[in-house]
């Protein structure tokens, strides 16, 4: 029997947490499917009501994917395939005639043919506090102060996965697979990433391998964010007023930093000071030196002399 990937996209936790929910009380029709990645899932279920969610339907169904836009006000909303959208929350019996109809328009060829996580890993991925780890060596940064999981993160050497709790969230970064999971937003990552090396812990086996099949988000994203806030105006690493600067391609940009396109089109335009970008772009040295700091954590910046 053929088994298909199932992303979830944009939903908060308890949204896609109630329809994981659901998945796993379907019976038949679950065994047909497993959580996976959202880049190469053969369906993904779109929560076209957050702020980038309609977006991110149009771009997966202009793509020619298998995408369900789900919304509390579906009617009326111009879906372009009605018959693949959802009303919110989501209903059992309306997930099963979703995703009956894909599969039969995925015939026999899924993408992969990954078993699904048991319902005693997905238990345990949704209960932190049962998991049980070795707490993380007490690293020192070089001013001798006790090493923040961002400062772990930015070191990069590393290769255990690690937990990090805290007022009932979550982040679990996974080195060996260069992936993290928690919330898709950056900001809400601030606290647990600014906790102490020492407070964190290795997740349990099973927790681990619930998190790899739902799957999560590259690794670089989450160090990009760290270093674009990790020293405020601070120019990039061998960089100074004077250096010219330049990004060798063109970044992934966040949308929580909308700010951050115009600062990398005059990066990419020709080498310059990040005076004279910020004045480019009408923007704060501060915020093209942050920009170009992070850029430099993935190897994409690069620094040139001052003109002569």
């Amino acid at each position: 029997m053929s088994t298909y990937g199932l992303a979830l996209s944009s939903f908060e936790e308890s949204g896609a947490a109630h329809i994981a929910a659901l998945l796993r009380g379907l019976r038949d029709e679950a065994a047909h499917w497993r959580l996976d990645d959202e880049a190469k899932a053969d369906l993904v279920l779109v929560n076209a009501d957050s702020v980038w969610g309609h977006m991110s339907w149009l771009k997966l169904i202009g793509a020619g994917r298998h995408a369900v836009a789900c919304s509390a006000k579906a009617a009326g909303t111009g879906l372009r395939d009605a018959r693949l959208s959802l009303d919110l929350p989501v209903q059992a019996d309306a997930l099963v005639r979703v995703l009956e109809q894909v599969r039969v328009r995925l015939g026999e060829a899924p993408q992969a043919t990954k078993p699904a996580p048991t319902q005693t890993q997905a238990k345990a991925f949704a209960q932190p506090s049962s998991m049980a780890g070795i707490a993380s060596s007490r690293a020192t940064t070089e001013t001798g102060a006790e090493a923040s999981v961002a400062d772990w993160l930015l070191d990069g050497a590393a290769m255990a996965p690690l937990l990090v709790e805290a007022d009932g969230c979550s982040l679990l970064l996974d080195p060996q697979t260069d992936r993290w999971y928690g919330a898709s937003a950056l900001r809400p990552q601030t606290p647990l990433l600014a906790r102490p090396l020492s407070t964190a812990r290795q997740p349990a086996p099973g927790v681990l391998a619930a998190a790899r099949a739902v799957g999560g988000q590259p690794l670089s994203r989450l160090r990009w964010f760290v270093a674009l806030s990790a020293h405020p105006g601070a120019f990039p690493d061998g960089a100074n007023a004077d250096s010219r600067l330049r990004l060798t391609r063109w970044p992934e940009i966040e949308r929580e930093f909308p700010r951050h396109f115009r600062i990398a089109t005059a990066l990419m335009r020709q080498p310059a000071t990040p005076a004279a970008i910020a004045e480019q772009i009408g923007g704060d040295v501060a915020d093209v030196a942050d920009f170009a700091r992070a850029c430099q954590a993935l190897g994409i910046l690069e620094i040139l002399p001052p003109a002569a």
